[in-house]
């Protein structure tokens, strides 16, 4: 059973789902998610602050202070927003509210902003995909920094779940590139790659391992996906049980614990993909400082992993 809402039309289902994970998190983490997909990095809901001194005579000891007015418009078809009636609408209603901060965020599963959004010509009006709105989930968990709740961590799951099953995050990018300082040997001996039990993934067909500061040149083709399997030894039929029973004998998995399994073409294999060299890593923070090109996973086009020189050769086209 679902765990969200069950609004019969899909747009009012994917909102209300939406709402509801949300509310469910902790403050600064709605607006970690949410200045995401604006594109401020410094967005806030909510500030407080000791003891300010402007807008008035006298210190007091402390503000908390709400001046945001977000408007969220959802479309769970592609290229379904022709007119910009609908937009325009809901920022006429902008126009009357008195929030310092008002914009209209427009999320849809398009891949690149709509036309309309650029005749409307409008900085309030912010669109984002869908699978940015995923992507920001995987950064937002894979920041060892934030401290997630298990219950936050599995909504947030559920919510990108979700998201792969009402086909909102189909893209181009059909690679799915993980690190891999563990997950690199263990397909290059076992030919598999393993994770938590029904980890969410987009549609791909392809997966690639960042390791060692460089995407490694080797990309195969997934061919079985197991969304949850025990790993115990004889447990399982076929394919998957001769390879979970190499994996318990090397000890690279712990028996009698339970995981997402996906089957991969062998290094030798016609369906594997030989890139022409590695792919360095070369990207840095706004300060200067290295940073990985993934920490939880990120997806590419097939096509740009052939012709890309740098990691930051990729960005570009994400």
């Amino acid at each position: 059973m679902s765990l969200f809402p069950p609004y019969v039309t899909g747009e009012n289902r994917v909102t209300a789902s939406i709402l509801a994970v949300l509310k469910s998190l902790a403050m600064s983490r709605i607006e970690r998610l949410l200045g995401a997909l604006l594109e401020q990095s410094e967005f806030e809901l909510v500030r407080f602050q000791n003891q300010p001194a402007s807008g008035g005579k006298g210190v007091p000891d402390a503000m908390i202070l709400s001046s945001c007015y977000l408007l969220l418009e959802t479309k769970t078809q592609r290229n379904s927003i022709k007119a910009p009636d609908q937009l325009m609408r809901h920022l006429r209603r902008l126009d009357k509210s008195g929030e310092h901060t008002r914009l209209l965020l427009l999320l849809t599963p398009d891949q690149h902003r709509p036309p309309v959004c650029d005749r409307i010509k409008d900085e309030r009006l912010i669109w984002a995909s869908f699978s940015a709105f995923h992507q920001s989930i995987e950064e937002l968990l894979a920041d060892k920094y934030e401290v997630i709740s298990e219950r936050e961590a599995f909504l947030l799951r559920e919510l990108q779940s979700m998201f792969v099953e009402e086909r909102l995050i189909g893209s181009p990018n059909d690679v799915l590139v993980v690190p891999a300082r563990r997950a690199w040997p263990m397909y290059t001996d076992f030919h598999v790659y393993v994770c938590q039990p029904r980890r969410p993934f987009q549609p791909v067909t392809r997966i690639s391992f960042y390791c060692d500061g460089q995407i490694q040149p080797l990309v195969p083709t997934i061919l079985e996906v197991h969304e949850e399997i025990m790993l115990t030894k004889d447990a399982n039929d076929g394919e998957v049980r001769d390879r979970v029973n190499a994996l318990l004998r090397a000890g690279k998995v712990s028996e009698g614990q339970s995981a997402k399994i996906m089957l991969l073409s062998a290094p030798d294999d016609p369906r594997t993909v030989r890139l022409p060299q590695p792919i360095p890593n070369d990207l840095e923070s706004s300060g200067g400082r290295g940073i990985a090109f993934t920490q939880n996973q990120r997806y590419v086009a097939l096509a740009d992993l052939k012709t890309a020189r740098t990691t930051s050769g990729l960005v570009s086209h994400t």
